[in-house]
């Protein structure tokens, strides 16, 4: 997430993260949602978002198709869409949202090469802060458009699980060894079957590796991790070690 504000009271928000930044964003700009924020489609896509303005103020939408990448450490950075591979259809690029309404956009994607992936960014303007400022939030819906053989289970490899006793979180390294792409969907930490910590779903893209940190505070350190994909599981374990005292 970006943020910067003018010498003209313009406040603005990028909001690329795909999980747990909101709590940073001012509660005028908590006050617009896109749901779904994540989909994904075998092949190619028809689908629909609803974009929420809960606020008491009109609010402008201009939608802006983009690209995507995410390096290992679950960084995204966006990129023009490719549009030699992905051919998308939206049913409007710009409208207006009353107070407290909702405006659903409806659109078709398919892709020349699978699996491919994209976003659509809508840019929302109109809201304002307490302090008077205007807000400008940008919010994704993004889209998987996925190959037809779906991601194996003996392509997913974990090459690490481990605990790092200063930063009091555990270390999570997975590799994809195929052409497929695959999104973890929920996930969760526990140790000795006793606690069990969720930490969220997220992609894994081709050939690529991801690294995952998930805070840990337990007195005892995480002996399990489990990852549940859309048609298999994996669960890892490792020696329980004790934390200092």
């Amino acid at each position: 997430m970006r943020t910067s504000c003018s010498l003209r009271g313009i406040l603005f928000v990028h909001c690329l993260a795909l999980a747990g930044v909101m709590g940073l964003v001012p509660r005028a700009a908590r006050a617009q949602t896109v749901r779904p924020a994540v989909v994904e489609y075998p092949v190619q896509g028809r689908g629909r978002f609803e974009l929420v303005n809960e606020t008491l103020f009109p609010l402008t939408v201009v939608l802006e198709p983009r690209g995507f990448t995410v390096d290992e450490q679950g960084n995204l950075t966006d990129l023009p869409l490719d549009t030699a591979n992905v051919e998308l259809r939206l049913s409007a690029m710009s409208f207006r949202i009353p107070p407290l309404g909702t405006y659903t956009v409806s659109y078709e994607a398919k892709a020349r090469q699978l699996p491919a992936w994209f976003m659509v960014l809508a840019a929302m303007t109109g809201a304002r802060t307490s302090a008077g400022l205007n807000v400008r939030l940008e919010l994704p819906h993004v889209v998987y458009l996925l190959q037809k053989d779906p991601l194996a289970r003996n392509a997913v490899a974990v090459r690490a699980f481990d605990f790092d006793s200063a930063g009091h979180k555990a270390v999570l390294e997975l590799e994809n060894t195929s052409d497929a792409l695959g999104r973890v969907l929920a996930s969760e930490l526990s140790v000795d079957g006793k606690r069990g910590a969720p930490f969220g779903g997220f992609p894994l893209f081709p050939r690529s590796r991801r690294r995952v940190e998930v805070p840990w505070d337990g007195h005892e350190h995480p002996d399990r991790v489990v990852l549940r994909f859309a048609r298999f599981t994996i669960d890892e374990r490792r020696p329980v070690i004790a934390a200092d005292d």
